[in-house]
């Protein structure tokens, strides 16, 4: 069980929607269903922001390391995003398309990708300034649609280090129910490597503001102090909560939440508190759920 860092991370609210019975609950049965539902949709937006870049990093050095020869399968990160997948490069205009078709790839974690992530870049790769824009055409990650426009800006960094500050704009995803939510966030993104390069965690810290799935605005960020830190370890076995970090969140007619997201250990739990009431819970990423009502403080 993670420790209560003492804040309630309201980005959880991505993907996550049960917790256990012998967990304590925040106020009544609702009112911790409720904050489930919104540490989950916080966690799902960040973790399938991490995919998509994670996907353009891999095409971006899978094309080069090939000579810019289309890439298929296992010349595109191995059977890890689908034997499916393509990827090709239009030289005119320096863009990479990476393909999941329209029936989808399964990955070697077991997901489905469906549609299109088109890169394109400015600049030279690894210098202060370079850029890579990524918009998405009909992409979805198993049943969540994914629109948006994510930019990468190269500040600075190393071998093993690399900083960027990432925007994303007309972010929103769509929901097997019909329910959307809405996203635009500025965040730096830290990524650390190790020695044979490859990537090893994700440190991330900024705001995000937008819609939920309840029609109601929130704003939500994550100090510097206390980034959210993604493992690779944990994604590679599955569990695609991050596994440190502390998030607030201030939605519409609502009190103040804080997630915290633990002490680095691999699994979907995260302590969520809200007006001094503190309970661990258990995320799900596919941000499965009930609907309920979502009351509004008067």
């Amino acid at each position: 069980m993670k420790r209560l860092i003492g804040i309630f991370i309201s980005t959880a609210a991505l993907t996550f929607y049960s917790c256990s019975d012998d967990i304590e609950s925040v106020g009544d049965s609702g009112t911790t269903d409720i904050a489930i539902e919104d540490a989950s949709l916080e966690t799902t937006s960040s973790e399938l922001m991490e995919e998509i870049d994670e996907a353009a990093d891999v095409a971006t050095s899978s094309f080069e390391s090939s000579g810019g020869r289309m890439l298929g399968g296992f010349g595109f990160g191995g059977k890890r995003f689908g034997d499916c997948v393509t990827v090709t490069e239009d030289e005119a205009t320096n863009t990479k398309i990476i393909d999941f078709g329209e029936e989808g790839c399964e990955g070697r974690d077991g997901r489905v990708r469906k549609g299109k992530i088109i890169i394109t870049h400015e600049g030279e790769r690894d210098v202060p300034g370079f850029k890579r824009t990524i918009t998405l055409e009909d992409f979805s990650v198993d049943t969540i649609g994914v629109e948006g426009t994510r930019v990468l800006t190269y500040v600075s960094g190393t071998d093993t280090e690399k900083e960027y500050n990432a925007t994303l704009t007309g972010g929103k995803l769509s929901f097997p129910d019909g329910t959307e939510a809405t996203r635009e966030s500025t965040r730096t993104r830290v990524a650390t490597f190790d020695e044979e390069g490859e990537k090893t965690q994700v440190d991330r810290f900024g705001s995000a503001e937008g819609i939920n799935r309840e029609g109601l605005t929130y704003l939500n960020s994550v100090d510097e102090t206390t980034p959210i830190l993604t493992l690779s370890v944990c994604r590679e076995e599955g569990t695609y909560a991050p596994v440190s970090g502390i998030l607030s969140i201030n939605i519409e007619g609502e009190s103040e939440k804080i997630i915290d997201y633990g002490d680095g250990t691999c699994d979907n739990l995260v302590t969520i508190t809200q007006d001094g009431v503190s309970t661990e819970v258990e995320v799900d990423p596919k941000q499965r759920r009930k609907r309920r009502f979502r009351r509004r403080n008067s």
